[in-house]
């Protein structure tokens, strides 16, 4: 599809962008034109982006940006990325027993442990692995389409309790993950690996009270409906026992993590992907330890407050908003 001059390949999931000069994201027909594809597909792929510079232009066209909650993901190269791999590399950890991987995330949304979650990002890709570390996108606005009517009339006006955990994924080992079993790596397994803490952190609860969001979002742009839970951080549905909960997590994540759903990007050096926090739910692979594998990512200020604080007497940060 051509587009004011843009070249826009739909994929299964998401589109792909043609080659932009850099001079192109401060015309405002290509902005408007690259924001309304973005609205369109949920996901956009540039390729050769290529400087921190061209990253935050091309960031702005669709939004302004905000500085991430997590301090600790923040990159040293500019407030307003974070960094993934390289100089935050993680702990190892074994996943099912057989795979010693790096960076291995289960499936989430960005910030949804705050009320006012993020409304997009973009992650460009620095330092690529030889193989493995790929990304997976999972489109719940498709997946809500296809849900029956009775669960969609069940999940209308149903909430649930949101909370972030920094301890070892096995906690993760629930809905959402794609993994079973995970442990710490052994020094055997891991030599180069950064020294162990102690599971947790006692300060996360002070840093980021519980949140409460809606099972179900309407988009505030496009109008299309998504199932809005983020797997990794759902603590209970309110109002419903914890056997019927557990059973309609497990039955909602089941459903909108199938196949069909979902994309998968192999990166290329450079390569950036942008997606939609608000309809898609991300994933990341993970990498070998002896793989080097580096991301800086910008986050999208969301424009609308999606939940609240679970404890009504929680006081807000907010978020940090950047030129």
């Amino acid at each position: 599809m051509t587009r004011r001059g843009l070249q826009i390949r739909p994929m299964p999931i998401g589109a792909e962008v043609g080659q932009l000069a850099e001079g192109d994201y401060a015309d405002p027909e290509v902005q408007e034109a690259l924001y309304q594809a973005w609205l369109e597909h949920g996901v956009l792929l540039f390729r050769d982006i290529a400087s921190t510079e061209q990253h935050l232009s091309l960031s702005r066209c669709f939004g302004e940006l905000e500085i991430h909650p997590v301090v600790e993901q923040r990159s040293d190269e500019h407030p307003l990325l974070i960094e993934l791999g390289g100089q935050k590399r993680s702990h190892a950890y074994v996943f099912d027993e057989r795979d010693v991987r790096i960076n291995r995330i289960a499936w989430h949304r960005d910030t949804a442990y705050t009320p006012d979650i993020c409304k997009g990002a973009m992650l460009r890709m620095v330092d690529v692995p030889g193989s493995e570390g790929e990304t997976m996108v999972a489109d719940t606005a498709r997946a809500y389409d296809d849900l029956p009517l009775d669960m969609k009339q069940r999940l209308a006006g149903l909430e649930f309790k949101a909370t972030l955990r920094l301890d070892p994924p096995e906690i993760q080992s629930q809905p959402g993950a794609f993994w079973k079993s995970a442990r710490l790596a052994t020094a055997i397994e891991d030599p180069e690996g950064p020294e162990p803490k102690p599971p947790g952190n006692e300060t996360t609860a002070e840093r980021w009270p519980s949140v409460v969001h809606p099972a179900v979002l309407q988009h505030p742009e496009t109008g299309r409906m998504s199932i809005f839970l983020s797997p990794t951080y759902v603590d209970h549905f309110l109002g419903m026992d914890e056997q019927e909960g557990s059973a309609l997590l497990r039955y909602l994540a089941d459903h909108m993590l199938q196949p069909k759903y979902i994309y998968k990007h192999c990166w290329a050096r450079n390569d950036a992907l942008l997606w939609d926090n608000r309809r898609f739910l991300h994933a990341g692979m993970g990498n070998s330890v002896d793989e080097p594998r580096r991301g800086l990512r910008t986050t999208l200020a969301g424009p609308v407050r999606t939940g609240r604080y679970f404890d009504t007497s929680a006081v807000p940060s907010g978020p940090i908003l950047a030129d």
